[in-house]
C-alpha cells in the first residue's frame, strides 16, 4: 500500500519547486491545450501570517439578494387548474410509506401534491402556453418513466432511463433515486410562424436543469415527438403531465408564460464625460466632452477612450402595466433611473444591483449611467423582464462582437482506476482548503474534507474540471465537480459532545483532530486516516455495487476520551425512519443501514435540526461502522 501524507498547518502554491507534480492520468483538455506544462507546485507549511492569508482566501463572498419577478403558481388544492376528464389523478398533502420498495404511492390526506395512479390518463393544463419557464418538483417509483409534454407535443423525460434513451448521460446522472423529491427547471421557446402559417423557426429547449444541474441547452425540437397529444405544430398548446403507465407524484408547479410583446426603446441620446469618476452622477455639474442623438443603444456606439462616464437618456414604452425587473451587466459602477427614480443601483467595487419597479402601460423616461474607470474593456448590457414579457436585451450587441467561445475545460476522468485530486473545494460558507476529490471508474465521485473527516459532496457522471488549477497560473486552485452535486452538511464526522442532550454538533474542526493522510489500495482507492484524542480513525468511502450511492466503512480504535464521543451519519431538518434505514430531509437522500449492525444510531434533535448519530461505547467501539448513502 502507498502512503499519502497531509499536514493541516496550511499550504502555499509556489511558482518554483523542487518536485514535479504531474497531471494525473485521465486529463482531457477541451478546446485548447495549455501552451506548456503548468508551473511547478510545492505544498509547504505556512507561517502564521500566511496561514491567515490562506484562511482569508477560503471565505466565500455571498452575493446580495437578487430581486426577481415571481412565477405564477399552479394551484394544487384540486384539479381545477387542469382540463376536466382526466382519470387516475388525485390530490394529497404528502406521501407515506417507502416508495423505493413499493409499486404504488401512499397518499397522506391534504392538498399540494398530485398523484398519478398506474392507469392515469394524461393531465392537461386549462391554459395554453407559448414561450414558457417552468419549475416543478416530482417523485418517481423504481422503473417508472413519466414525462412532460410541452404544448402537448414535445416530450421531456423525468426518469434516468428516458434521458439515457435520448443519449444525454448528464440527464441520466442528474436524476435521483426512486422515492426522493427532485427539481426540474425548463426554459422553452415555442416555434415561430409567419402570417401564412409557415414555420420560421423551430421550438427549442433553451435550457433544462435537473436537480440544479444543466442537462440540456439550446436543443432544437424539429417536430412533435411520437405519442404527442397534438401532432400538428402551432404557436401554443397545453402543458401535459403523462404518467406513461407508472405512478408519479408532482408538487410545486410554477410557471412564467411569455407572449411575443417587447419593451421598446426610443428618443436615445448620450452624454460623454471624460475623466476618472467613482460613482454614477458625480459628474453631473461638469461639461460633457460630447453629446448627441443615437440610433443604437450600445456603449460601442459612442466614440470614447481612457476613463470616462457615459450617460444614456431616452424613453421606454412598455406594453402593459405591472412589475418589471431591470438588470445591468457592466465592469464598472452603473445605475438606471426610470421617471427619475432609481431602479438599478451601483454596488461596491463596481457593477450594480438589479431592481423591480411597477410601471403603467405606455411611455416612461429613463437615464442609464456607466462609469468606466478600469483598464478592462468596457461592458454595458441592460435587460428587462416584465408581465408576460420574456427576458429581453434592451442594449444592442457591439457591431464587432464575436461569437462566444466555449469555456476552457481541463477535464479529469477516472477511466481505469480511482483518482484522488487535491484542491480547494467550493463549499458554503467557505471553501475547504484541505480537501480532495475522489473519482471512480464506476462514475460515482465525492469530495472529502481532511480537517473534519467529512463528506462535502457526492455526484455521478463526469468527475472534475481542473481549469481553475491550471489555467492562468491556477490562482483559485478550485476542484470543481462537473456532475450533478448532492451537498452534505460538512460537519466533523466524529465529534466530542460535552452535554449530549443539549450540545449542538461542532461545525468547525475539533481541536484534538489530527489528519494523518491516507493509504492507497492497489486500484487507487484511498482510505483516510485520522486521530481524535486517543481514537484512531480509518475511513473508506467507495461506490455501492449498483452505482446509486456510496458505501462507507468507519473503523475506530483506541481509548474513549472523557467527553462523550459520537459519529455523525446525517443531519437534516428531519430524519425519518424507513425499513432498512432512514430518509434525510424532505426526501433528499437515504441512509441505508445493515440489519445486523452492532452499533445503534439514534436521532438527536438540537437547535431545530435532527442528527442521525452513533454514541460510541467501549463494548462496541472497535466494531466497524458500515452504511450507505444513496441519492
Amino acid at each position: 500500500m502507498r502512503q499519502g501524507f497531509l499536514s493541516v498547518n496550511g499550504f502555499l502554491r509556489l511558482g518554483a519547486a523542487a518536485e514535479i507534480y504531474r497531471r494525473p492520468p485521465g486529463f482531457q483538455v477541451a478546446r485548447r491545450a495549455p501552451a506548456a506544462d503548468p508551473p511547478l507546485a510545492l505544498m509547504l507549511p505556512l507561517p502564521l501570517s500566511l496561514r491567515a492569508w490562506a484562511l482569508a482566501c477560503a471565505l466565500v463572498v455571498v452575493a446580495r439578494a437578487q430581486p426577481v419577478l415571481p412565477a405564477e403558481p399552479v394551484p394544487l388544492s384540486s384539479l381545477s387548474a387542469f382540463k376536466p376528464g382526466a382519470t387516475g389523478w388525485s390530490v394529497a398533502g404528502d406521501l407515506a410509506g417507502d416508495p423505493r420498495t413499493t409499486s404504488t404511492l401512499e397518499a397522506v390526506a391534504g392538498t399540494g401534491v398530485l398523484i398519478a395512479a398506474r392507469d392515469a390518463s394524461p393531465l392537461l393544463t386549462g391554459w395554453d402556453h407559448g414561450d414558457l419557464q417552468l419549475d416543478l418538483e416530482f417523485l418517481l417509483l423504481a422503473g417508472t418513466e413519466p414525462q412532460l409534454l410541452l404544448q402537448g407535443r414535445y416530450a421531456l423525460p423525468l426518469s434516468a432511463a428516458g434521458w439515457s434513451r435520448r443519449g444525454t448521460p448528464a440527464g441520466a446522472a442528474a436524476v435521483r433515486a426512486p422515492g426522493l423529491w427532485q427539481r426540474l427547471r425548463v426554459d422553452f421557446k415555442a416555434p415561430r410562424f409567419d402570417a401564412s402559417g409557415a414555420k420560421t423557426s423551430p421550438a427549442m429547449l433553451t435550457q433544462v436543469v435537473v436537480n440544479g444541474f444543466v442537462v440540456a441547452r439550446g436543443v432544437e425540437l424539429a417536430a412533435p415527438d411520437a405519442g404527442a397529444l397534438a401532432p400538428i405544430e402551432s404557436a401554443a398548446g397545453p402543458l401535459a403531465l403523462v404518467a406513461s403507465g407508472s405512478p408519479v407524484a408532482i408538487r410545486s408547479i410554477n410557471v412564467k408564460r411569455f407572449t411575443a410583446d417587447t419593451v421598446a426603446v426610443g428618443d436615445l441620446r448620450y452624454r460623454l464625460y471624460a475623466g476618472s469618476f467613482s460613482t454614477p452622477g458625480s459628474y453631473d455639474q461638469e461639461t460633457p466632452k460630447s453629446e448627441g442623438a443615437l440610433t443604437r443603444f450600445a456603449h460601442g456606439a459612442v466614440e470614447k477612450s481612457g476613463r470616462y462616464a457615459l450617460v444614456f437618456t431616452g424613453s421606454l414604452t412598455v406594453p402593459r402595466a405591472g412589475a418589471y425587473r431591470f438588470a445591468i451587466e457592466s465592469r464598472g459602477p452603473s445605475r438606471l433611473l426610470i421617471n427619475g427614480q432609481p431602479v438599478v443601483t451601483p454596488i461596491d467595487r463596481g457593477g450594480s444591483q438589479p431592481g423591480v419597479v411597477t410601471l403603467t402601460a405606455g411611455r416612461h423616461e429613463f437615464r442609464a449611467d456607466l462609469v468606466h474607470a478600469i483598464s478592462n474593456p468596457p461592458q454595458f448590457d441592460l435587460t428587462v423582464e416584465g408581465p408576460g414579457i420574456a427576458p429581453q436585451a434592451l442594449t444592442a450587441a457591439p457591431a464587432n462582437a464575436r461569437a462566444a467561445t466555449a469555456p476552457v475545460v481541463i477535464a479529469v476522468e477516472p477511466t481505469d482506476r480511482v483518482l484522488l485530486q487535491r484542491g480547494f473545494v467550493p463549499f458554503e460558507p467557505r471553501k475547504r482548503l484541505y480537501a480532495a476529490a475522489v473519482g471512480t471508474p464506476a462514475g460515482v465521485h465525492y469530495s472529502y474534507d481532511f480537517e473534519t473527516g467529512s463528506l462535502l459532496h457526492a455526484w455521478r457522471g463526469s468527475f472534475l474540471n481542473t481549469v481553475d488549477m491550471w489555467e492562468n497560473r491556477g490562482n483559485d486552485q478550485l476542484a470543481r465537480a462537473t456532475g450533478p452535486v448532492l451537498t452534505f452538511d460538512g460537519k466533523p464526522t466524529v465529534g466530542l459532545l460535552e452535554y449530549p442532550r443539549t450540545t449542538g454538533w461542532p461545525d468547525r474542526p475539533e481541536d484534538l483532530w489530527v489528519a494523518k493522510g491516507y493509504t492507497l489500495e492497489p486500484n487507487g482507492q484511498p482510505v483516510f486516516q485520522a486521530e481524535l484524542a486517543a481514537l484512531r480513525i480509518s475511513d473508506r468511502i467507495a461506490p455501492t455495487a449498483d452505482g446509486r450511492g456510496l458505501a462507507r466503512t468507519l473503523q475506530i480504535k483506541g481509548s474513549l476520551p472523557s467527553w462523550s464521543a459520537w459519529v455523525l451519519l446525517a443531519e437534516g431538518d428531519r430524519i425519518t425512519p424507513r425499513p432498512g434505514g432512514w430518509v434525510v430531509g424532505d426526501r433528499a437522500w437515504y441512509v441505508d443501514w445493515p440489519a445486523d449492525a452492532v452499533h445503534k444510531p439514534i436521532i438527536r434533535s438540537v437547535n431545530g435540526r435532527q442528527q442521525l448519530a452513533i454514541p460510541l461505547a467501549g463494548s462496541t467501539l472497535e466494531a466497524p461502522i458500515n452504511y450507505s448513502l444513496v441519492w
